[in-house]
């Protein structure tokens, strides 16, 4: 058997990827082993992507005539990159090297919230993004959260609290708001898909209990089969999920059939979708047709979970129907703000929240 240490990793960097193995040490690192694999296929996205927005914005912003260059901007990074850049013989620092030693930090911070930004955005920027909804701050979430992931990839930290599928689709709809054919390339060179197909192991607690307002999230469920939230928060990988509403996790748990993260949302978009004839783009534009008519505003960043009917034979229902109850009460008894993660056992078995370990 190949011999392979814990010192190497350090205990501590190890021990999520045992305990997402029932503490079974060689599963565990297949599992860190894949998870480096994962690290690796997105760097690639991170590499064409950064590559094509870098390349597009410096596209707009030299056409600038000097004068109306923002100047307030602080660009001690673009002196300290000419000077890491600057030719040995003549002294001087080419356009092309300057702008490939500049940090995805620099990038992201012309889209950041400043005045000198948002005159640049309206002038210069949002022609770089012809697809995007249109404002600074939806454009500077989507970069600021590639941005975010690639640094975790690049520090070595666990991804399993990220759903790979899902944060590729992020990327996707990131590039595609530059250029649709640069998506379709991207599509057709990344790894990610296979390499998150290739999991060797399945995920313990494979179901996800997201906060559901009766009214809202739970509606929608039941008129079009899905779950939307805003595109900046992160899932892991699951297969199912459940919903917490009313002080009690309902009974059912449908499968995720398909996540998609659209590129734009609004009627139009969700008018094409309809017209299309992929099933999956015909039902997320039923969703997005939904969710407009009932009060969520166009131009916004969504990922969209795709769910198995409350009767369908993939949704997992507990006997007699009935839900687990939150009994808890007092100072700090919430159960969940956000999202929790249970294997589907717990949920068959529990009859009450208390029962429940993360």
């Amino acid at each position: 058997m190949l011999e392979r240490k814990i010192g190497w990793v350090s205990a501590a960097r190890f021990a999520p990827f045992l305990a997402a193995c029932s503490h079974d040490e060689l599963l565990a690192w297949e599992l860190y082993e894949w998870n480096a694999k994962v690290a690796s296929s997105l760097f690639e996205c991170f590499h064409h992507t950064e590559v094509l927005l870098r390349n597009a914005v410096m596209g707009r912003l030299e056409t600038i005539h000097p004068l109306a260059y923002p100047w307030q901007q602080d660009l001690g990074s673009v002196v300290n990159a000419a000077a890491r850049r600057m030719d040995a013989t003549t002294k001087v620092a080419t356009p092309d090297s300057i702008i490939s030693e500049l940090t995805l930090g620099f990038w992201t911070s012309l889209l950041e919230q400043r005045p000198a930004n948002e005159e640049l955005w309206r002038q210069h920027l949002r022609h770089v993004f012809p697809g995007s909804p249109g404002t600074r701050d939806a454009v500077h979430k989507a970069v600021s959260d590639m941005r975010n992931l690639r640094n975790r990839c690049a520090h070595q930290d666990s991804l399993l609290e990220f759903d790979p599928g899902i944060e590729l689709k992020k990327l996707l709809s990131l590039v595609e708001w530059i250029d649709p054919a640069a998506r379709t390339w991207l599509e057709s060179v990344e790894s990610v898909s296979s390499v998150t197909g290739a999991r060797p192991v399945a995920p313990v607690r494979d179901v996800v209990i997201v906060v559901a307002s009766a009214d809202v999230a739970l509606r929608m469920y039941e008129r079009v089969s899905a779950y939307v939230c805003p595109s900046d928060r992160s899932f892991a990988q699951v297969t199912h999920m459940g919903f917490y509403a009313n002080k009690q996790i309902e009974s059912y748990f449908p499968a995720i059939q398909e996540k998609v993260v659209p590129a734009r949302w609004n009627r139009a978009e969700a008018a094409r979708l309809r017209a299309s004839s992929l099933p999956v783009d015909q039902q997320v534009g039923q969703v997005m047709g939904y969710a407009l008519d009932n009060g969520w505003e166009p131009g916004g960043r969504f990922q969209v979970f795709l769910l198995s009917r409350k009767n369908a034979a993939a949704t997992i229902a507990r006997a007699n129907a009935a839900p687990i109850p939150h009994s808890k009460k007092g100072r700090g008894s919430a159960f969940v703000q956000n999202k929790r993660y249970f294997s589907r056992a717990a949920l068959l078995a529990a009859d009450d929240t208390g029962h429940l370990a993360d």
